[in-house]
């Protein structure tokens, strides 16, 4: 389980307050969308979960164990995928950038050939498993880095806009994905902007407004026969 206790981060002066006591929980099996207008806090939230940034205040923790306390815990146990930053190696394959991504997490070739095979049939990469990455679109590129975030099979998945760039076709395999996760147990927490997606995976819906949690409901909230809408709670004072 993964509990974010008054979470809270700025960068002054310029934008002292980017994050204000954020607190929410995700069980495992469980997946959440994170949802907000470009500026509510996402990405900054996103980083803090991954270890790119510390929090000014508040605490993290992973199944008990306080990020402050076993940091090498919680990263090794996290998949993160930043939106717009696949950060592959344009010489080398698919497969290759794959490959070195597990080893480089000290995953044994034995499972990390058979997540491979799993996650290349499920992103339709095989047709260019073994192809160089500087011939693909963008959107190739994502279902790439998306398969080398999975590939370590990660308790925690974090997700930064995994549609961006994707063919409908690919948007569909994600989703695909994203709901095969939560039902292995998994803890997904994923950012999108696309309706469809968040009523299509998650289970429930963070949303930030201004750094703080605007709304915290189950998905079925947001359904037609819910009576809540999400621009609602996104609307700027």
């Amino acid at each position: 389980m993964l509990v974010l206790r008054s979470i809270s981060k700025g960068f002054p002066p310029k934008k002292p307050h980017v994050l204000r006591d954020v607190s929410f929980s995700i069980q495992p099996g469980e997946t959440v969308a994170l949802v907000g207008e470009n500026g509510a806090g996402k990405s900054t939230l996103i980083r803090i979960l991954s270890q790119i940034l510390k929090p000014d205040s508040g605490t993290v923790s992973l199944n008990g164990i306080d990020m402050r306390e076993n940091p090498a815990y919680l990263k090794s146990g996290t998949g993160t995928l930043f939106s717009g930053e696949s950060s592959l190696y344009d010489r080398l394959t698919a497969r290759e950038n794959i490959i070195y991504h597990a080893r480089l997490n000290g995953i044994p070739e034995e499972q990390y050939t058979e997540h491979l095979g799993r996650l290349t049939e499920e992103l339709a990469l095989s047709a260019y498993i073994d192809d160089r990455v500087a011939t693909f679109s963008r959107g190739m590129k994502q279902r790439t880095a998306i398969a080398r975030t999975l590939i370590t099979d990660p308790d925690f998945v974090i997700l930064d806009e995994p549609s961006t760039g994707l063919d409908i076709l690919a948007m569909e395999s994600v989703k695909s994905i994203i709901s095969g996760l939560g039902a292995r147990g998994k803890t997904v927490l994923f950012s999108s902007h696309f309706t469809d997606e968040i009523l299509g995976c998650a289970d429930r819906v963070v949303i930030l407004h201004g750094g703080t949690i605007a709304c915290d409901s189950p998905v079925d909230a947001f359904r037609p026969e819910g009576g809540k809408n999400f621009t609602d709670y996104l609307r700027h004072e």
